[in-house]
Parts: C-alpha cells; structure tokens; sequence
C-alpha cells in the first residue's frame, strides 16, 4: 500500500513540474513578443506597394502607338471662265431678203473682184450687238474677210451685209457661204452664198 501510494505522488509532482515548465514558457511569450522596427515596418510596406505596382503595370495593356495618316495635298484648278451666251432660234435670228449685187451664177474671170451684198432683217426677239460678226461659213471664201457689226440692229431692222471678194482662178461654179455669229462664234439665222461661174460648165439653178 505504501508503495502504491509513494508512485502516484511522484506521478503527481511530475505533472507539477511539467505544467509549471509549460506555464513559464507561456508567460515569457506572452511578455516578450516581437517588436520590429519602424523602418522594419516602412520597408515592408514599401515592398508591398511595389509588389502590387507592378502586377497593376503588368496587367494594363500596353498602348499602341498608332502611326499618323499621311495627307496627300490635292493641288486644286480653278479655271476662270467667261460667261457665254445660249441663243435660241427665236432670240437670235437673220432672215434673207433678196440679193443686192452679184445674181447667182454672175459670169466672172479669175481674178476679178467683186463686192457681194445681201439685204437681210433681223426677225428675231433679240438685238444684234455691235460686235457680232457675219463670219465665213463654207465653200471659198474668195479673198473675203469677215465683217463685224459696228452698232445695234434692232428686232425688225433690216440692214446691208457686203463682203469684197476676189473671184478665184479655175473654172467651174463656185460657191461661198456666209452666216452671222455671235460673240462665242455660234451662227445664227439663214446661210447667205454667193455663186458665180468661171466658165468651163452649165450652171444649174
């Protein structure tokens, strides 16, 4: 009996002691924790913010330049123009009366000249400007020369058109066509011909 109970408190005090050792530990831990340093501290927080700055760089797509467009200049013309008139056949209008000189088919010699005139009004809406012209228009010219209006003929004016010609070597019938034009050299009105015969063939009316 004795020696049962001599063991348990030798058990007992064993615990004691193991227990004592483990609260000691316990309270020096408790009273001496680890303290770090501000600059500990700085130095950590500094790393951390780098840290998480550069995962944020690394994330954020990186920006492409995007190359300037080239601008090719366009050289630009600009053409002055002057206005032009648009006659209508019932604005501008010449209309043959009769021959004045020079029948058709007059008998000539080469090398003669002559002054053909024709009696013409204007039969139109539209007056005449000085400065129109009764221009060649086809056949031989023979030697004539284009006759330009010194003034105004009014709408129902008739006037004298006359042309100095020189009747052309050859033979045969030859034939010259004369118009009035406007300022643009648009024709206007009837044809006016002049029709002489050299010789050499029958006229034909």
């Amino acid at each position: 009996m004795k020696t049962k109970s001599v063991i348990i408190i030798a058990i007992l005090i064993v615990l004691a002691l193991i227990m004592a050792i483990v609260l000691r530990g316990s309270n020096q831990a408790m009273q001496n924790p680890t303290i770090r340093s501000v600059s500990d501290v700085q130095t950590a927080a500094v790393g951390t913010y780098a840290s998480s700055l550069t995962q944020t760089l690394a994330a954020k797509p990186t920006a492409t330049s995007t190359p300037a467009a080239t601008i090719t200049p366009t050289a630009i013309r600009i053409t002055a123009t002057q206005g032009t008139e648009t006659p209508t056949p019932a604005c501008y209008h010449l209309r043959w009366i009769k021959d004045e000189t020079i029948p058709d088919f007059s008998r000539m010699n080469p090398g003669e000249t002559f002054t053909k005139t024709w009696r013409v009004i204007n039969n139109g809406i539209c007056t005449w400007k000085a400065g129109f012209q009764f221009a060649f228009y086809g056949g031989d010219p023979m030697g004539g020369s284009n006759y330009t209006l010194t003034q105004p003929v009014d709408p129902g004016q008739q006037m004298d058109l006359s042309i100095p010609m020189t009747a052309p070597s050859g033979t045969g019938i030859i034939i010259s066509t004369w118009r009035m034009s406007g300022f643009n050299g648009w024709f206007f009105g009837d044809a006016l011909t002049v029709k002489i015969d050299l010789g050499g063939e029958t006229p034909t009316p």
